[in-house]
């Protein structure tokens, strides 16, 4: 569902926009055009209770105390759910509507009109959102009165699935901004009756001081061009301090020859095996170690998968080459299969979970891709979801090993973001050190030097000394004879 909004107007000239000093926008075309947003249910969410909270935070926050300097773990707080109230945030948590000055959004779902009511109607909001190219034209638009600032981002001529699926924020407030990944949508839908996950992080921001870049303050810059974020909402990056933060960024962008100009060779698979070859070597992580991990890879949507893609992606979750891991030492191709694990829902659980057919919309998997003879049905794992009776449409990879040979799995890395695990998501390897192809836009991040420990019997994960909740068990059960995954 996309909601709009008749006043949307194209913007061709920085004359042409209704802004402030934060958010000064610039066009990539000239040409003028216009579109249409309109639907929606607008709804009041702020209450008493909300505004005593914000009044609090305030007061944190002034004597210079961030709520989540280092960084944490959340899920979505759903609709009649019994998550832990300490470990779950609805939308209106994390916007903090009675503090937040303005925010910078991207999703691939948007209702627009629902999303506002989420802000005060005060505050600027720039949302970068998928879109069909052949009905909307790329650029940059205003609507609700030039209150909002529209994003349509850059997709190639022949990108058969223009996808823009990220789902970042950038939420400004006066003295810090809440930096926020995560895998729901911009609809009700995702935030009531889906679990999905979040992280966020609190970062000093000094409008009148220029901090010193780090790897991760390029890496966002970088992304948020990608996206066509402007300019100018970028620039504001040089006052954030990005010097606490430990999670590394892992974006996709669509490939094409003249587009990925920013990181081209750091999207999807590329990136991901960077990102983890640096944890293996910051951590001291030797190869009887490496070789010993096991991914647990989750998705809400599922794509063609075949022997061929695990091996890869497993490789470049490992850090190293295909050709390395199949090397002497290494795992044989039987081996790498029973070390990927890819969890997905049954047809049964989608039947009988708690919130209807609606939620079951959101989890996708063609009948076609699961009827070719190719896919690798072995791989397949059943997930026990934390809530009972609900749907899971976060998108998570784990990856344990061990410190030692015969010893548990009580390290690794955990990935949380927008990327399912299909190929369009994190790409095809052309061949190893090439590059790869990515059909959509996505966006992630991966925390380092996670720990994983038994607690009365269930399995817990921790990163950064804070607990980090999960969406569904880790005791994964292989499918069955009977079993059949949910087919779209």
């Amino acid at each position: 569902m996309s909601s709009s909004t008749t006043d949307a107007i194209y913007v061709f000239s920085d004359s042409d926009l209704d802004t402030d000093d934060l958010f000064i926008l610039d066009s990539p075309d000239p040409q003028p055009h216009s579109q249409d947003f309109s639907g929606g249910v607008k709804r009041k969410l702020a209450s008493t209770n909300d505004s005593q909270r914000d009044t609090a935070l305030r007061q944190r926050h002034s004597g210079g105390k961030l709520a989540f300097p280092d960084g944490i773990v959340r899920l979505t707080r759903m609709t009649g759910g019994k998550a832990n109230v300490s470990e779950a945030v609805t939308l209106t948590d994390i916007i903090q509507p009675n503090l937040v000055r303005k925010a910078l959004l991207s999703t691939f779902v948007l209702d627009i009109d629902w999303l506002l009511a989420h802000f005060n109607s005060s505050t600027r909001v720039v949302v970068v959102k998928s879109y069909n190219p052949k009905v909307e034209r790329r650029g940059v638009y205003q609507s609700h009165n030039g209150r909002v600032t529209l994003v349509n981002p850059e997709f190639t001529d022949k990108q058969a699935y223009p996808i823009m699926h990220s789902k970042i924020m950038l939420l400004f407030y006066d003295d810090y901004v809440r930096f926020v990944v995560s895998s729901a949508n911009l609809f009700d839908v995702d935030w009531t009756m889906l679990q999905n996950i979040v992280f966020m992080q609190d970062l000093p921001y000094t409008p009148s001081t220029v901090h010193a870049s780090t790897e991760f303050g390029t890496t966002l810059a970088e992304s948020l061009r990608d996206l066509s974020v402007p300019e100018a909402v970028v620039e504001q990056l040089r006052h954030i301090d990005f010097s606490c933060v430990k999670a590394h960024i892992v974006t996709s962008v669509p490939s094409s020859p003249g587009r990925s100009k920013y990181h081209s060779t750091s999207y999807g698979q590329a990136r991901l095996s960077k990102i983890v070859q640096r944890i293996n070597d910051s951590a001291n992580v030797d190869a009887k170690e490496k070789y010993s991990a096991t991914l647990y890879c989750y998705g809400s949507s599922m794509g063609r998968l075949t022997n061929a893609y695990l091996r890869s992606f497993y490789a470049s979750a490992l850090g190293t080459s295909l050709a390395s891991v199949q090397g002497k030492g290494g795992l044989a191709p039987g081996d790498i299969e029973k070390r990927i694990k890819v969890g997905f829902h049954t047809s049964a659980q989608t039947a009988s979970n708690a919130h209807g057919p609606t939620p079951c919309e959101c989890i996708k998997f063609s009948s076609q891709y699961y009827a070719d003879r190719t896919f690798p049905k072995y791989a397949l794992y059943k997930i026990e979801p934390m809530v009972p009776s609900t749907l899971v449409h976060a998108k998570v990879i784990l990856s344990r090993f061990n410190p030692k040979e015969g010893q548990p799995q009580t390290r690794g890395w955990m990935y949380l973001g927008s990327h399912n695990f299909t190929p369009g998501a994190w790409g095809h390897l052309k061949s190893y050190g090439s590059g790869i192809y990515v059909n959509n836009y996505e966006y992630g991040i991966i925390l380092p030097d996670v720990q994983f420990e038994s607690v009365f019997g269930r399995d817990s994960v921790t990163w950064n000394g804070l607990k980090v909740p999960l969406p569904f068990k880790l005791t994964w059960q292989k499918y069955e004879s009977g079993d059949q995954p949910h087919l779209s």
